[in-house]
């Protein structure tokens, strides 16, 4: 019994000394111990849930410009927005009473009571992004009311006041956030580079702006003017003001109403499509969401139109009333839930469709299914993209002579000369017919195509020939993307596709590879950082360096339905013999595919011969 008392006390003994973690300094115990935090670490906590980066304090300040019933709003941007960012509205202003409220967490003009959170009508009600914003900067507040013979200011530093004043000011509110996270160095030592903030900070303000078509914004960097959007008079010219004239040509409108549950907008119809999600702008009741339900409808509204890594252009808005929408559920307030998600989905699928009236149901995917002989090794292989349509029959364009390459493995070559084939034509302007020895051989001309260019891009150090172009394209790809552009630079221009930074998240496509002069710049560099940015960090140079030759083989090579003369399909078969891997295209799907006479006889119940 003794023995058994003592190994439970040594037991005892060792369990506590595990009780909880000390750290040097004698400071084990209060760490161990539950205790209230300080004021100010609190404050600083809560602000990181609000204020998680510059776009974030644009679209705190930019939401409540809206919330006062601003007309205009400019917004002014400084690296980044990390050293100052100035958002100046037209509104209702503030008194001099009020003003110092609004810095006060849970001060707002937006609620009084538990039960109006059913039915929040306006974009913010928590009374917490001005505090938070304070809280992690030097922020300034210049505001009058209409009745109000002059304006009044209030300075305040780490979110304590350090002055206020009456002042002269304009009619509403102008907000100053100077040096952004100067408090908390772990913050903003995560931010991401300046053109890449800035990036988030354009993208922030265009679906605003996009929410709100009737009110003008402007977007100012330095002396640069990165967006200026009068107030339109449809949400297709806000589309021209924000994406462009040439996107705002290739959507439509549509609507379908049934008060008070409603949604309208303007889609793109399936010939015209881009490379990510990012044109797909989601609203519920003017306000900016990330909803699972609403992208699984616009991807369901489409199913079977778009080719494979293509998405539509979408802007939706849907009006519902208030208590139907709890918008009360994440700090940012881009997450909400519908109290009848069924519903909802039925209404915007049921006007998406509407919008894309007797095209529902058709198809225009492309897929190849014949198989030559496996390849001995897999290549790694890139995202299968399907380009944008070129125009119709441009001319076949010759690959350069391609770097020796070792001899291929007998698996991947074919038992004939494509040289010595008879040609016979094309079918259905995709493949080409061939008669051989053995028997019939269909080729993919696409696939043959890309192929052949693949290979004329070498190992990536030869020379390969460019275009320079007479008028430069800008392409503007996503914040996060920009930074793998500018990492890669050098890689792409070493494969004949040279891009300069042209700030923010835009570059300037200046030459690309010879074959590809003809080709859509913009979807082809979109296309590129789309489906190679997430596997940066995962995948060694060579293999990326693969993968940028895949996509740029695929959008310059001939396409599926395009008609051939002889000589250009004699042109190109010619050029089959001289490849390293003749039986599959750089994704992996077959080239060609050989159908002997002896089968050919059997389906026509003759002898084998």
């Amino acid at each position: 019994m003794t023995g058994g008392a003592s190994k439970k006390n040594r037991i005892t003994a060792l369990l506590g000394s595990y009780h909880k973690p000390r750290r040097s300094g004698g400071q084990g115990e209060d760490m161990g111990r539950i205790q209230v935090l300080d004021q100010q670490t609190a404050s600083r906590i809560a602000a990181g849930e609000v204020v998680t980066r510059p776009a974030a304090v644009v679209k705190e300040l930019v939401e409540n410009a809206l919330d006062a019933g601003a007309r205009h709003i400019t917004v002014e941007i400084e690296e980044g927005g990390r050293r100052r960012i100035r958002v100046v509205d037209d509104g209702c202003g503030m008194t001099p009473e009020e003003a110092p409220l609004a810095l006060q967490r849970h001060a707002t003009s937006k609620i009084r009571q538990e039960e109006d959170l059913l039915g929040i009508t306006t974009l913010g009600f928590r009374g917490e992004a001005l505090p938070s914003i304070a809280q992690v900067s030097r922020l300034e507040l210049l505001t009058r009311t209409p009745e109000a013979p002059g304006g009044f200011r209030i300075q305040a530093e780490g979110g304590e006041i350090t002055d206020r004043r009456v002042a002269a000011a304009a009619v509403g509110t102008q907000v100053t956030v100077e040096d952004l996270f100067f408090n908390t160095p772990v913050r903003r030592k995560f931010l991401k580079s300046r053109d890449a903030e800035q990036a988030y900070i354009l993208e922030t303000l265009r679906h605003l702006a996009l929410g709100h078509p009737a009110v003008y914004f402007r977007l100012v960097a330095g002396k640069r003017t990165l967006l200026a959007a009068p107030a339109a008079q449809t949400l297709r010219e806000r589309v021209a003001a924000v994406y462009g004239a040439a996107v705002a040509e290739h959507v439509l409108p549509f609507a379908l109403a049934g008060a008070p549950w409603a949604t309208a907008g303007v889609l793109s119809l399936p010939e015209y499509t881009v490379a990510s999600t990012r044109f797909q702008v989601l609203l519920v009741n003017r306000r900016v969401v990330q909803d699972r339900v609403l992208a699984a409808t616009v991807k369901a509204a489409y199913q079977g139109l778009l080719p494979r890594g293509r998405h539509p252009v979408v802007v939706v808005h849907l009006s519902l009333p208030p208590e139907q929408v709890d918008v009360n559920v994440h700090p940012a307030k881009t997450e909400v839930r519908f109290r009848d998600p069924g519903r909802v989905y039925g209404l915007l699928l049921g006007s998406l469709r509407q919008g894309l009236g007797s095209l529902a149901g058709e198809k225009t995917l492309y897929q190849a299914a014949w198989h030559p002989a496996p390849l001995a090794q897999v290549q790694e292989r890139g995202a299968c993209l399907t380009p944008t349509p070129r125009p119709a029959n441009p001319p076949l364009v010759q690959a350069a002579p391609a770097a020796a390459f070792p001899s291929p493995p007998p698996q991947a070559s074919s038992p004939f000369r494509f040289q010595d084939l008879h040609l016979i034509g094309q079918l259905q302007g995709t493949y080409i017919l061939a008669q051989s020895r053995e028997g019939l051989v269909l080729i993919d001309q696409h696939a043959a195509h890309e192929r052949v260019l693949y290979e004329s891009l070498g190992t990536g150090t030869d020379c390969v020939s460019r275009q320079s172009l007479l008028f430069p394209r800008v392409v503007e790809v996503g914040p996060v993307q920009a930074d793998w552009v500018k990492e890669n630079l050098d890689l792409l221009a070493r494969l004949g596709l040279v891009l300069e930074s042209f700030g923010g998240a835009s570059f300037l496509v200046t030459a690309v590879p010879a074959w590809l002069a003809q080709a859509d710049i913009e979807a082809l560099v979109l296309d590129l950082v789309e489906n190679l940015t997430p596997v940066k960090s995962q995948t060694s140079p060579q293999a990326v360096q693969e993968q940028v030759k895949t996509v740029l083989a695929c959008h310059g090579a001939i396409r599926a339905g395009q008609n051939l003369a002889m000589e250009e399909m004699a042109a190109l078969l010619a050029q089959l013999d001289d490849l390293q891997v003749s039986s599959h295209c750089p994704h992996g799907r077959p080239l060609w595919r050989l159908i002997p006479y002896a089968d050919i006889r059997q389906s026509f119940r003759r002898p084998r011969g």
